[in-house]
């Protein structure tokens, strides 16, 4: 008897439909179908009954079914036996505060998927790390900076600011308008040349350390704020609106050490993980 065949057969009464077990065993209908045909020739019984929605278990198919699934996990156990344990992986990486949750979880979970025997420990920006993932404008002389993704900022204000009726608003729709500033900013530098340039002034209200603390003061009405557009998921009442005339954007990475370069699995794994993230607005 095969021990594939029994695989097969596991994923047809589990699924009770040949193509889903296809599917799900990454193989094609025939091989399922020739294989459940080839059990029931060596047992010398009717394991399904087929119709036009799928399959039903037969009896027989009811008796084997257990029978099949102790003798799998049997072998899955043998070969657990006998398989050399992963050497473990030590990583500790540093995160620059308020990036997006939604891809530094995906980074996570692909990180502790792809790398068996991985020690993952998450540490504050300040603290020792083997690598960090941070902006591009934070990246040392002596490291090396793998881009990730590129966050788009957009203008902060609260539901029914005079702005937000507009789609999108432009610079010289800002000027007076009052303002809450965020020191340090990775677009400062951009945001300050463009406002200088046309002779924008902006009523700063007040001036933050980050953006949570910018958001708090846009949602209780005292000015708007440039920010990441991801920074804004959390806030039912703050509505955002892109700037028409000038493209603000920040590029996030990984950076580590040149002279302590990463494994070639971590690597992958993190690459892996970009791929993934094309799929998250």
């Amino acid at each position: 008897m095969d021990f594939r065949a029994l695989r097969y057969f596991i994923a047809v009464y589990e699924e009770s439909s040949l193509s889903a077990a296809a599917k799900r065993c990454f193989v094609a209908q025939p091989s399922i179908s020739s294989a459940i045909q080839q059990l029931e020739s060596d047992l010398e019984s009717q394991l399904f009954v087929r119709h036009t929605k799928g399959v039903t278990p037969t009896p027989s198919g009811e008796s084997l079914y257990p029978h099949a699934c102790k003798v799998f996990d049997d072998m899955q156990a043998i070969k657990h036996l006998f398989k050399a344990p992963s050497p473990q992986i030590s990583l500790n990486i540093a995160l620059m505060p308020f990036l997006s949750g939604k891809r530094i979880s995906l980074i996570i979970k692909v990180l502790l998927a792809s790398v068996p025997g991985l020690d993952l420990t998450v540490v504050d920006l300040t603290e020792q790390a083997d690598a960090r993932i941070i902006s591009a404008t934070q990246v040392q002389q002596d490291e090396i900076f793998h881009k990730l993704w590129l966050d788009q900022y957009v203008l902060a204000m609260p539901e029914g600011h005079p702005l937000s009726i507009k789609p999108s608003i432009s610079l010289k729709g800002l000027n007076g308008v009052p303002f809450i500033s965020r020191q340090p900013c990775d677009v400062n530098d951009a945001w300050k040349f463009a406002t200088e340039k046309q002779g924008i002034t902006l009523d700063i209200k007040a001036t933050v350390k980050n953006e949570e603390y910018a958001l708090d003061l846009v949602a209780a009405g005292l000015g708007i704020s440039v920010v990441p557009s991801h920074s804004t998921t959390n806030h039912m009442n703050i509505v955002t609106r892109p700037v028409n005339d000038l493209k603000l954007e920040r590029v996030v990475g990984l950076a580590y050490k040149i002279d302590r370069p990463l494994p070639l699995e971590l690597i992958n794994a993190i690459e892996l993980a970009k791929e993934q993230m094309k799929q998250i607005i």
